[in-house]
């Protein structure tokens, strides 16, 4: 599977950063080889134009950066393979390494014995690193019953904590879990930076317009990514608690589905069963702009996704969540609304799930209010961690 993935992500990079003229406004990676070395940061992310929302987030970090420095430059670099000594001399020649955003923080998704997370780059590698380093937006991914991270991840996040300017974790949750894995004089490295999706109507405010019109439907988005970790035994009930409310609120509202992955897909079958009548968006393998635009529009996304929850979010479009992973709930508690999610855990699931749309659809100006006043501290939030970054790195000597 990994061999797969590292495959696609290939070509993916390749895309990325190729020569192509960009289809539209929205910012492109450019080709590092063409700028000045004293100009550029190496960034170490997923890159996948497989899943929605990692295919916005890289992007989305670089334009947030360059509000503050508008001269940066990037070398990309996808997070899957080792880090060997060739790639160390890479990261040297560069002024800084920023590594995120994303749920990096995982130990079954390129597996490794080098550093216990998505970036296999060991104690001792990371120790030949001679330029300024920052997490960005990482989250800690860890799902709900999965086994703990193997003993090589402490000891590496200890390094990264001792070597790095901060550590950027993208909510609270995160930053307390990683807590536990670190020395009490470390936890100050600890930094809370949401993830860049979340304010994506200030960062491209003058390219793309946040503020049209909400149209009259709701967008769901699942996920079925660990089922068994998500679900649990109840995956069937789940799902057709699920459909059962999208029956209802399709009475009033139009319904489609927002598919980040092609096995978000795995829905559509309870909904046929019910006989709602939805539209299918595909936005995987879609641009960034694309991706946006399209979040832009719901009068109210319900998603299982974290970025189902962050990028309509950051949009400016009212949110209610689907907690199958602690990640959601930490997101809104991180934003002031825990109640704007339903735990897949609820008993009374399915009245809370309908309860809690009918009011978000009853209070549309209201939360899109909200919304624009939260993701103003999140983006200053931001600005504030992106200078320090920046300013460590002209520092370096």
């Amino acid at each position: 599977m990994i061999k797969k993935l590292k495959s696609k992500a290939k070509k993916i990079i390749k895309r990325l950063i190729g020569n192509n003229k960009p289809s539209n406004n929205l910012p492109q990676i450019k080709p590092s080889s063409t700028v000045r070395p004293d100009k550029i940061l190496f960034h170490v992310s997923a890159f996948n134009y497989g899943n929605a929302g990692d295919a916005l987030l890289p992007i989305a970090l670089q334009d947030s950066w360059k509000v503050i420095d508008d001269k940066i430059k990037w070398k990309n670099q996808l997070v899957y393979p080792t880090v060997d000594l060739k790639l160390i001399k890479e990261i040297n020649e560069s002024k800084g390494l920023i590594i995120g955003g994303g749920g990096l923080f995982l130990k079954d998704t390129n597996a490794n014995n080098h550093s216990g997370w998505q970036w296999p780059c060991s104690t001792e590698m990371l120790s030949r690193i001679d330029v300024p380093i920052a997490l960005f937006a990482v989250g800690y991914n860890r799902f709900r019953g999965q086994e703990d991270f193997e003993p090589v991840f402490k000891e590496n996040i200890i390094a990264f904590a001792e070597k790095s300017v901060y550590l950027g974790l993208r909510n609270q949750g995160s930053i307390n879990a990683i807590k536990s894995y670190l020395p009490n004089e470390l936890h100050g490295k600890l930094y809370f930076q949401p993830c860049m999706t979340t304010y994506l109507s200030k960062i491209y405010k003058d390219q793309i317009n946040f503020n049209k019109p909400k149209e009259n439907f709701i967008a769901i988005n699942a996920a079925f990514d660990r089922s068994h970790l998500r679900f649990g035994e109840n995956i069937g009930g789940i799902l057709t608690s699920i459909a059962k409310v999208l029956k209802v609120l399709s009475k009033t509202h139009n319904i489609k589905v927002y598919s980040h992955m092609i096995t978000d897909e795995a829905v559509v079958p309870f909904l046929q069963s019910y006989e709602v009548k939805y539209e299918l968006i595909r936005l995987s393998d879609q641009h960034p702009k694309k991706i946006i635009e399209e979040y832009i529009k719901p009068k109210l996304v319900i998603g299982m996704r974290g970025h189902a929850q962050m990028i309509p979010f950051g949009c400016g479009t009212p949110i209610l969540s689907i907690v199958s992973h602690n990640k959601m709930q930490w997101f809104l508690d991180d934003i002031g609304k825990p109640e704007w999610g339903v735990d897949v855990l609820n008993s009374n699931f399915e009245d809370e799930l309908k309860l809690k749309a009918t009011e978000s659809l009853s209070n549309i100006s209201e939360r899109i209010n909200y919304i624009e006043k939260k993701q103003e501290e999140l983006y200053s939030l931001s600005l504030k961690n992106i200078n320090e970054g920046i300013t460590a790195i002209r520092n370096h000597t």
